[in-house]
């Protein structure tokens, strides 16, 4: 029974691994819709998510930093997010570390010269010539686009959790038993925490004026 319950999950785990790289963009998953455990998954999610928060750190760091910027809660908000999405970083590295095997490194292909290339879509702008208010402005136009693309890829991660949960559960004298796995639930979790902080955030950014 065991065996056939292990068998199952794993064709689930194929067939995931396979909508990931179907319906998300970049190509990102190709590789990784090819195995067959829990790091299908989770794996995918830390190639999306990690760069992503890194360039909502580095795009920070230049905010927090600039003291022309005329209005306080801007670059407060900025170093802000420095630490708590690069404290984020360090969760998802190390659940990889410890759960998943050996240091976390980004997912890359070859491009058409042969040279190693990452996937990932920047979305902030330039924004190296900015200072002060100007500066401010446009980063806070595209952070809430930042957000709201990481609040929709932490939805869809929670959802695609949710499935394979549902997928993998039996239910015995009235209880549902669900099979899981600690990388699965600590991501998860922080799926959630991402959701919660950045809607937030979001609204708060929305009610900025420049």
């Amino acid at each position: 029974m065991k065996k056939t319950i292990i068998t199952i999950t794993l064709f689930v785990l194929i067939a995931l691994g396979v909508v990931l790289y179907n319906n998300m963009s970049g190509g990102t998953f190709k590789d990784v819709a090819k195995e067959t455990d829990t790091a299908v998954i989770v794996r995918s999610f830390f190639d999306k998510m990690i760069p992503h928060h890194q360039e909502a750190v580095d795009s920070s760091l230049k905010v927090m930093n600039d003291l022309e910027i005329t209005d306080p809660q801007v670059r407060i908000f900025a170093a802000n997010v420095v630490d708590t999405q690069s404290f984020e970083i360090s969760r998802m590295q190390n659940m990889h570390r410890e759960y998943l095997g050996g240091e976390y490194t980004q997912t890359t292909s070859l491009d058409a010269n042969g040279k190693g290339q990452d996937h990932y879509e920047h979305m902030m702008s330039d924004m190296s010539a900015l200072k002060g208010d100007e500066l401010a402005k446009s980063y806070t136009n595209d952070m809430i686009k930042h957000h709201e693309a990481a609040v929709e890829m932490a939805q869809d991660y929670m959802k695609l959790i949710d499935k394979v949960r549902s997928y993998d559960s039996s239910t015995e004298n009235g209880l549902t038993i669900t099979n899981s796995h600690p990388a699965v639930d600590e991501s998860y979790e922080l799926a959630k925490q991402i959701i919660e902080t950045q809607t937030k955030e979001i609204e708060m950014m929305k009610g900025w004026k420049f």
